[in-house]
């Protein structure tokens, strides 16, 4: 669970929306609770954002995004969307839905996207929970509205998170293979590649 809020000083001037099932929230609220009665983590638990705000809502239902305004959220405000671990568990109409409601928002105001993507080899991890994908998400989401586009394979040097030194780690590996490739020229296994991307565009 995110705890962005409680935790970045850089969110001081900055409200933020927490979108997720009824059930996720509360769980959460009921774990946020239990750390601030206790004496060791009060601290810890009081917010750094400017303000915080939970909305119960199904991003693969058609009234989220009334949801999240109805709870304060201003569309015309610079906004930054963290779709952190969500698109691939979406159905691939349902995923493109929430892209291009936010990709739409860059007709109003700044607007940021911060994601991550499996590629088409990564979903037959499990397919079952597994749905979505992009081979190309930088070509996907210009296609959308987003005027610039960053992607970013973990091991790069912007997302090695001081851990990926060796070369032969997997994620290293891959990141040697042209992406176009689906399995690996050396074994036959499948290219799994999680992409990290940030988007963005506005009105001017």
């Amino acid at each position: 669970m995110d705890a962005r809020a409680y935790r970045l000083k850089c969110l001081k001037e900055s409200d933020v929306f927490e979108v997720d099932f009824a059930e996720v929230l509360q769980m959460k609220t009921t774990i946020i609770q239990a750390a601030t009665e206790s004496t060791n983590y009060r601290q810890h638990a009081m917010t750094t954002a400017k303000s915080l705000h939970r909305v119960a809502a199904d991003i693969t239902d058609h009234d989220w995004l009334q949801k999240l305004e109805k709870s304060g959220f201003i569309p015309e405000k610079n906004t930054v969307w963290v779709l952190e671990g969500v698109l691939y568990y979406l159905s691939h109409s349902n995923a493109m839905e929430v892209l291009k409601i936010i990709a739409d928002n860059c007709t109003i105001a700044h607007t940021v996207l911060l994601a991550d993507f499996m590629n088409k080899s990564s979903t037959t991890l499990s397919s079952s929970l597994f749905h979505f994908y992009s081979d190309w998400p930088d070509h996907l989401l210009p296609s959308l509205g987003f005027s610039d586009v960053k992607l970013s394979q973990i091991g790069d040097p912007d997302a090695h998170f001081g851990l990926l030194h060796d070369p032969l780690n997997l994620f290293n590996k891959l990141r040697s293979l042209p992406r176009s490739l689906q399995t690996h020229p050396d074994d036959g296994t499948p290219c799994c590649r999680l992409y990290l991307v940030k988007a963005s565009g506005s009105p001017n």
